[in-house]
């Protein structure tokens, strides 16, 4: 039989879960409602609890930081690499006392405040070679650090100055002919008596520079004898300025190049051309002022090809493209 009462109770149990599943709190929800593939949370085997320090590797980079900073500041501040020893070569007219002292003012300074400037590893080659070309008269000059406490300085003075005589007295004369410094008179020593042609001709006396002696006295400078035998008081002009330049550069290119060894120059007018007396008992006829690249270079062809310096008299080089000897 059909029983109301009960289809009443199992009707209003279903009413009551379904109010239950639609007014329920939210928070209820959440801890009530479970998505079918939830699951509670597991332990990852792979995780080792978080990122372990490798102390010794820290440490060992540290040691290794700290022997390099070491290492920094032994070299910077040792007395081991300290430049203590200074090598010059080739200074004749420079005083070498000058030189050095130039060099060790130029270390005294420190670099960047703290560091050095003695320091063979701060030490600045290129502000010091700055400094020596703008205090000397250098040509070239090239300096290079000996490991671990050595500085060697190559220099080739520039000549800006010429001896020159008047017969009677010395006196140097600067790039434009003008005497700038009497020197010493000339000695009677350097006077020889030269027989005449003919018994009833006087003797003549001729003046010959001791060019050795007067090298080693006052330099070793161009030597010019002046046979018009100009007044040589301060400030004078005695010779031109392209006569002065081009014996400079016949002195640089007999010495350096042709390795030929000089007494002196000698000139009798002023038509820029003279004699250069050699050491070796020969002289040579040439232009002072004109073409002396072209010269020398004729010059040295004929040592080499020609003629034997040894039994030459002179060689003629004051006409283009012709070389004339005896």
């Amino acid at each position: 039989m059909f029983n109301h009462h009960r289809i009443k109770r199992k009707w209003g149990r279903g009413l009551k879960k379904t109010s239950n599943l639609v007014f329920m709190r939210s928070s209820d929800a959440a801890t009530s409602l479970k998505d079918f593939s939830w699951h509670s949370a597991k332990e990852n085997p792979l995780w080792d609890g978080g990122e372990k320090i490798d102390w010794k590797k820290q440490i060992e980079i540290g040691l290794l930081a700290a022997a390099i900073l070491a290492s920094i500041i032994v070299c910077l501040y040792a007395p081991y690499f300290r430049i203590n020893n200074v090598e010059v070569a080739g200074l004749q007219r420079i005083s070498q006392g000058k030189f050095t002292e130039t060099i060790n003012s130029v270390m005294n300074y420190r670099r960047f405040i703290v560091l050095p400037g003695s320091d063979y590893f701060v030490a600045d080659l290129s502000e010091m070679k700055d400094i020596l070309a703008e205090k000397f008269p250098l040509e070239s000059i090239t300096i290079t650090k000996k490991f671990p406490n050595t500085l060697i300085v190559n220099v080739e003075e520039k000549i800006s100055t010429i001896i020159y005589d008047n017969g009677i007295e010395y006196a140097y004369l600067d790039t434009d002919g003008n005497v700038v410094e009497i020197l010493r008179k000339v000695g009677d020593d350097e006077w020889q008596e030269k027989s005449a042609m003919t018994s009833t001709t006087p003797a003549i006396r001729v003046h010959v520079p001791k060019s050795k002696q007067i090298k080693k006295e006052i330099g070793d400078y161009p030597i010019v004898y002046d046979e018009k035998g100009l007044a040589g008081s301060i400030n004078t002009k005695v010779l031109d300025k392209e006569t002065v330049a081009g014996i400079i550069h016949w002195f640089n290119l007999l010495n350096k190049q042709g390795k030929i060894p000089l007494n002196y120059f000698l000139i009798s007018d002023g038509l820029g051309e003279g004699v250069i007396k050699t050491g070796e008992g020969w002289y040579i006829k040439a232009n002072f002022e004109k073409n002396i690249d072209s010269q020398f270079s004729e010059l040295q062809y004929v040592l080499k090809q020609k003629i034997n310096r040894k039994n030459v008299n002179y060689v003629d080089l004051r006409y283009p493209g012709k070389v004339y000897w005896q």
